[in-house]
């Protein structure tokens, strides 16, 4: 049998207030270092004409982007950092993808090749960018009829006009039920394009 701790008649049932106000406040600024800056030219190391510049002093890790077309560290990146006892911009990497991918119709009945300037797949200071091994090129073709093509390529690197480009040759066939014979008329090549 249970044994009775705790007897009562009354029971007591306290509640919270009515209405509770919660009040938010975003608080002092803490530090920043996480901004990301553009300019048309390259950093400049000292904060007050840096200020003039952006507008704001910048902080220890902030970012900054050069969108100067013209200038030789077009779309480089820097950070404010830290280096041999004074805060200057240090380039960290180039915001330009190693790659290109594009559609082309290639007219097999006239000209089985295209041209595709170097600058648009990787920026021309890149060391060993103008030789055709350091390009990966994959392409398949879309087909009218349904039939499978099979194709290879040649490519090349030719100056036009003092402006370097990758020539890629097509070689294909078109299997048109009963044989492989060459293709006639365009057809759409998908490129793409990597830097190796």
């Amino acid at each position: 049998m249970a044994e009775i701790v705790l007897t009562t008649e009354d029971l007591v049932v306290l509640g919270g207030p009515d209405t509770v106000n919660v009040e938010v406040d975003f608080g002092s600024q803490g530090d920043r270092g996480s901004l990301v800056f553009v300019g048309n030219q390259k950093p400049i190391d000292d904060p007050d004409d840096f200020k003039d510049l952006i507008g704001q002093t910048p902080n220890v890790f902030d970012l900054y982007i050069n969108l100067l077309t013209t200038d030789d560290e077009y779309l480089f990146i820097y950070q404010y950092v830290e280096s041999l006892g004074t805060i200057q911009w240090q380039p960290l990497t180039k915001l330009i993808p190693n790659t290109y991918s594009e559609n082309k119709s290639i007219d097999f009945t006239t000209q089985n090749y295209c041209y595709i300037p170097i600058a648009d797949i990787v920026d021309p200071s890149y060391v060993g960018g103008t030789n055709a091994s350091n390009f990966s090129v994959q392409v398949t073709f879309g087909t009218s009829a349904g039939y499978p093509i099979v194709s290879s390529i040649k490519t090349e690197v030719v100056a036009i006009s003092s402006i370097q480009n990758l020539k890629i040759t097509f070689y294909a066939k078109e299997f048109d039920g009963t044989d492989w014979i060459d293709i006639s008329g365009s057809r759409t090549a998908n490129l793409h394009i990597s830097v190796v």
